[in-house]
């Protein structure tokens, strides 16, 4: 995750050399109608091999993309083994950078749509590694080409290597970045759980940047994607069941009045019990909610609970996200629809439940990751308050 004062891009060179290979085709294609397919050889295919011994350069394990049966296919002499062996290990190498190699339902509480590679693509990058000679070059593009996904392969040629925890750190965090949308939207915003931090990023740029709280351990914040499509003032909170059952639902039977003071209502239909805080300084949700409708039900919003922000650890909520400066956050959210601060600030004392819609729809991705670089070039490595590293470290070694 990018700091404050930190460039980020998502972008991948996979499309950009595609995009390239298919310009420098054009003119083949305007005297033949498809380039002719390449076949490896042997020198092309030992590159190949090369790549995948030093695969840990991308935190991967070379014993996945069967290093020995291409060993055995290139000494075989056979052009046929030769050619099935080095396809399907190039293959293997190209999917697992592009798309992550841990498969998409064996990735925890994990709720964002899974990349794809296109197997005609990767055929046609075959070709050009072969035409041109460089595996290496055009595998790596596969790769997110993101300036964080860059700095921690760097990190993996450094000290911090030759340290199993902070390894074991850099490598998950180099398979989230491969399991991170292709193309994230040029506005979005990004929540990294372990480093209780959101950040608004606008063409690149870290536009804003604020602490958040998230979900405890027992009960953890999920990574998935939304979209933002508005911002309401004044929110009410209608309590989900399981709040209800583990304490308002207690405080609503057994202190009646003070469940009112703080704004609660309630209703009882078949033995069920429905309870609904109204707006106000002290709702749970606080002032301010981003409407970003999702089957899980997490939303970032405001909270009344301030204090908590000052502590390191963050992990005080059912699993919703906890932003600390919502009203900075609303004025450049809603900017571009016509609202200043002041607008916000007066809906605000009206106590008046109203939804602001955004001028577009904008993305959110709540992620999770535990090794951070730095603008100095160095790594920060965070906690592991899920113990999601161990996870995803068993699944790639």
């Amino acid at each position: 995750m990018p700091s404050s004062t930190r460039t980020t891009s998502c972008l991948y060179g996979v499309a950009a050399v595609a995009m390239l290979w298919m310009v420098a085709m054009f003119s083949v294609a305007a005297f033949a109608q498809e380039p002719p397919p390449q076949h490896w050889d042997r020198a092309t295919a030992a590159t190949l091999l090369t790549y995948i011994e030093r695969i840990d350069s991308h935190g991967l394990a070379a014993a996945d993309y069967e290093p020995a049966q291409l060993r055995a296919a290139i000494d075989s002499g056979d052009p046929s083994a030769l050619e099935r062996q080095a396809t399907e290990s190039f293959g293997l190498v190209a999917e697992d950078l592009a798309v992550g190699h841990v498969p998409p339902g064996q990735r925890g509480r994990y709720y964002i749509a899974p990349n794809s590679l296109d197997p005609m693509l990767v055929a046609r990058m075959i070709d050009m590694a072969i035409t041109a000679h460089q595996v290496s070059w055009v595998l790596d593009s596969f790769a997110p080409q993101n300036s964080e996904y860059l700095a921690l392969r760097k990190a993996l040629t450094g000290p911090d290597a030759a340290d199993p925890a902070k390894r074991r750190q850099i490598e998950a965090t180099l398979e989230h970045w491969r399991w991170f949308p292709h193309n994230p939207g040029n506005k979005y915003l990004i929540v990294n759980i372990p480093e209780f931090q959101v950040r608004l990023i606008e063409n690149g740029q870290v536009i804003d940047s604020h602490k958040v709280i998230v979900g405890q351990v027992g009960k953890p914040t999920p990574q998935f994607s939304a979209k933002v499509t508005g911002v309401i003032l004044n929110p009410s909170w209608h309590v989900p069941q399981s709040i209800v059952a583990e304490s308002v639902g207690s405080l609503v039977r057994n202190r009646p009045a003070t469940a009112r003071s703080r704004g609660y209502t309630w209703t009882t239909a078949g033995g069920r019990l429905s309870v609904t805080q109204g707006p106000g300084p002290g709702n749970s949700l606080g002032q301010i909610k981003l409407d970003m409708p999702n089957p899980l039900t997490v939303y970032l919003h405001d909270t009344p609970s301030k204090a908590l922000f000052d502590r390191e650890d963050r992990t005080f909520s059912h699993g919703c996200i906890r932003t600390q400066y919502p009203f900075d956050l609303a004025d450049k959210l809603l900017a571009k629809a016509g609202w200043d601060r002041a607008r916000i600030d007066a809906v605000v004392a009206s106590r008046v439940t109203t939804r602001v819609a955004l001028d577009a729809p904008l993305p959110v991705y709540v992620v999770y990751m535990t090794a951070v670089p730095q603008p100095d070039g160095s790594v920060r490595y965070l906690k592991d308050p899920y113990k999601q590293d161990a996870l995803i470290a068993a699944k790639l070694s």
